[in-house]
């Protein structure tokens, strides 16, 4: 697939296992982490413990061996890896306005010595509108001016399960949301890893990286990042 490795499967699950599952995410609270900035409007819950039980199950049945080996098959890694803690993954939640720049996804496990390379967004909007917004991009790596830039969008439509790899995959959802008060873009993600392999994988595990962030500050990073090779950072602790 074009621009880089990914698949959009209709149909996926059980639509009134869904239906309860949405009833069950809780609705806002402490268990919704906040990303509020220029590049990102957005709320995410990995909180399993605020999950209500057929909330929780699917989960569960994404980090099964039976869809990992699914997902081997489908992608060619071999050997995946999950994280039941759900690190920045979980359910995803954008409400009026909410929006995600074109990013680079981090590439590597802050607790765990793995290294991402699979994400499964399963989207969970009854009824959405196209005029609401809210499309995932998937963007070639190329100036976006390029005549042959290479752009998909894919509707965030009730279960729709969108799997692609990670690495080098420019996307997000620029386009601010726009359905009515008391609607949200609504998704459940979870990534999949494999053991890295090189060392220093660390210097750039928690660094989700958008091209369109023109700071001095963000471009000395990417500078010194592909400067300075990986272990230095290790070497001193830093990241």
């Amino acid at each position: 697939a074009k621009p880089y490795p990914h698949a959009v499967i209709d149909g996926l699950f059980p639509e009134d296992l869904l239906d309860q599952v949405i009833a069950e995410i809780p609705a806002s609270g402490k268990e919704w982490k906040s990303y509020n900035n220029r590049n990102e409007l957005k709320t995410v819950c990995s909180d399993v413990s605020a999950f209500g039980p057929t909330a929780e199950c699917l989960g569960h049945a994404l980090n099964s061996d039976v869809f990992v080996r699914f997902l081997e098959k489908l992608s060619g890694f071999d050997a995946l890896l999950t994280d039941p803690s759900l690190h920045a993954s979980g359910y995803m939640k954008c409400e009026p306005g909410g929006f995600l720049d074109l990013h680079y996804d981090f590439t590597g496990h802050t607790r765990l010595p793995l290294r991402r390379c699979l994400n499964v967004l399963v989207y969970l909007n009854r009824d959405w509108a196209p005029e609401w917004g809210g499309q995932l991009e998937l963007h070639s790596n190329d100036d976006l001016s390029n005549p042959r830039h290479q752009e998909i969008l894919v509707e965030p439509y009730f279960n729709r399960t969108v799997i692609f790899t990670t690495e080098n995959a420019l996307h997000g959802h620029r386009r601010p949301v726009a359905c009515p008060a008391g609607r949200a873009r609504l998704l459940f993600s979870a990534f999949y890893y494999t053991t890295p392999p090189v060392l220093g994988y660390l210097s750039d595990a928690e660094k989700v990286v958008f091209p369109a962030d023109r700071s001095f500050k963000a471009r000395a990073i990417r500078a010194a990042n592909k400067l300075v090779p990986p272990i230095v950072f290790d070497l001193f602790g830093t990241r």
